[in-house]
């Protein structure tokens, strides 16, 4: 697997792992908790759709 489509898979997992703690810790607490993680996963989302999109342009 090329560097870059590794890259891309782990900051989509990283992100989906964000989401759902930022759903369990705003059902849980309050949306203060959660939405530093929605934040955080916004950015592994655009970091993994960044590497895809240098992945295909490399091939």
């Amino acid at each position: 697997m090329p560097v870059h489509h590794r890259a891309a898979t782990v900051f989509a997992l990283l992100a989906a792992l964000q989401a759902v703690i930022g759903v369990v810790f705003t059902a849980a607490f309050d949306r203060a908790f959660g939405a530093p993680l929605f934040w955080t996963a916004t950015g592994s989302f655009a970091l993994a759709w960044y590497f895809q999109r240098k992945a295909t342009t490399k091939q």
